[in-house]
């Protein structure tokens, strides 16, 4: 059975899950970590895009993770995978 990308799956490091959504206040688009408002990486994920993770939504804080390069210039990373259009059948679909 297909299942389609879930960006609040388990096993997905926090970093992909906060970065799944864009961020409402430094506008970093999905696939992409929060900016400071000199551009570079912040330290940690704004609390707006944060808290659209139900499991994260309690936490006062999530920190950028170092292979994002936290204080350094930020620079275009794996982008996020397309989502799947929801009118193509899935594998799961019975005939006969």
């Amino acid at each position: 059975m297909t299942v389609p990308h879930d960006p609040s799956a388990p096993d997905q490091s926090d970093a992909d899950n906060v970065e799944g959504r864009p961020c409402p206040k430094c506008g970093a688009q999905p696939g992409s970590p929060c900016r400071s408002r000199s551009g570079a990486v912040a330290s940690a994920y704004h609390t707006g895009r944060f808290t659209k993770v139900p499991r994260l939504a309690k936490l006062l804080r999530v920190p950028t993770p170092a292979d994002r390069g936290p204080g350094q210039p930020w620079r275009p990373g794996t982008p996020p995978p397309a989502p799947i259009d929801p009118d193509l059948p899935g594998a799961d679909i019975r005939i006969g």
